[in-house]
């Protein structure tokens, strides 16, 4: 009997502790948990830092902070391969939306004939970024990586990096800027 009730304990305990499957609702739910929290934290830069942070400033922490904490509660939510991968693949689209986001604030900043480097440099950027993405899936191969479910996750995460890193090189233009 008492290896049972053990047993029993043990089987609920899991149950209590599994994920859950990222449902529509349970999205929601998780988006506005995050817009609350983003408040809060765009109040503490604000005033931790009284008022000496420039406005862009905050605002690019504040929609890393969003973004960045979305996929945290959506793999704490969905921790399988998968629902990891998805995870990954949504914040690197949202990383995209930012980087468009302030390329057009870069470019409303720059001289008309200014704003064709930058275009030509942000076309350069996708090519680079898009053979980056050929050999990401080239080195992901089990002949090379080793295999595993694993890779998925290894090859979202690098090409989310390749979004990431080219919004903060274009963050550090907009800094350049005196307002």
């Amino acid at each position: 009997m008492k290896n049972r009730l053990l047993l029993l304990l043990l089987l609920l305990a899991t149950f209590a502790h599994a994920q859950t499957e990222l449902t529509s609702l349970k999205l929601a739910e998780i988006k506005v948990q995050v817009d609350k929290q983003t408040v809060k934290f765009r109040d503490s830069l604000t005033k931790v830092n009284d008022g000496t942070d420039l406005k862009l400033d905050i605002e690019f922490k504040t929609d890393l902070y969003r973004v960045e904490k979305l996929a945290d509660k959506k793999v704490a939510i969905d921790y399988t391969t998968s629902g990891m991968t998805n995870a990954i693949v949504e914040l690197n689209n949202d990383y995209d939306k930012l980087l468009n986001k302030y390329y057009a604030i870069l470019i409303k900043k720059l001289v008309p004939k200014d704003q064709e480097k930058l275009k030509v440099a942000q076309r350069n950027w996708i090519k680079f970024r898009d053979s980056e993405i050929q050999l990401i899936g080239i080195v992901s191969k089990t002949e090379y990586s080793g295999g595993g479910s694993i890779q998925s996750n290894i090859m979202a995460g690098r090409i989310s990096d390749l979004t990431k890193n080219r919004l903060y090189s274009i963050k550090e233009h907009l800094n350049q800027f005196l307002d």
